[in-house]
């Protein structure tokens, strides 16, 4: 496994807001789970903290603060009420991962109690893919799952088709990491910005 740049820190990573996750999830059509987290510990990326202005498309626009310890306070959760967030990921070459658990995942994106803990098995995990640009932000992917479905059919990729919205990528720790560090286009079309988060200037840290 590679090294991650991570603290060893049992924090948390931020989170994409309601209205950019939503956005990208009717974009897709659907979600994709991971069986397991590829990792044994979930660590805090530091270079999250900060103030920031999530873009997904049209004025779908939040801004969200994170602390030194990777924890939003005011992250837009259901009828965007904010709400805590404690959030971890890991990081496998440049890409670096938020994981989140189901339960944590329909807080993120303000969803309702059971929307995807229902379908979800115990201790799967939702993964975003997020990488730093030059202009100092971020931009972020959540996996297609119509890419992992055509990838699991194919022989590529281990899983199985969980319902009509849902793929779940299969395998141990080691084999998911491997999948995430060679072969993250059966997952990630990174071609398309789904998301992007750019560093709030100070005169805009409250959002209108």
């Amino acid at each position: 496994m590679n090294a991650s740049p991570f603290r060893l820190r049992a924090s948390v990573l931020p989170r994409l807001g309601a209205a950019a996750v939503f956005a990208c999830l009717s974009l897709l059509g659907g979600c994709v789970a991971f069986e397991r987290a590829p990792v044994a510990e979930l660590r805090c990326d530091p270079d999250l903290a900060g103030a920031w202005t999530v873009k997904a498309g049209g004025n779908a626009h939040k801004t969200v603060h994170v602390d030194a310890r990777c924890r939003s306070t005011d992250w837009p959760g259901m009828g965007d009420k904010p709400t805590t967030l404690d959030l971890t990921g890991f990081a496998i070459g440049r890409d670096r991962y938020i994981a989140l658990t189901p339960e944590q995942a329909q807080r993120a994106i303000g969803a309702d109690t059971g929307s995807l803990t229902a379908s979800a098995p115990k201790g799967s995990v939702f993964l975003v893919l997020y990488r730093f640009n030059a202009q100092g932000g971020l931009d972020a992917w959540l996996p297609d799952p119509q890419r992992a479905l055509d990838a699991i059919v194919r022989g590529q990729l281990a899983g199985r088709k969980l319902d009509d919205r849902f793929a779940l990528v299969q395998g141990d720790p080691e084999q998911l990491r491997d999948t995430l560090a060679q072969h993250p286009d059966l997952l990630y079309d990174t071609d398309r910005k789904a998301m992007v988060f750019e560093r709030a200037k100070a005169a805009r840290q409250d959002s209108p």
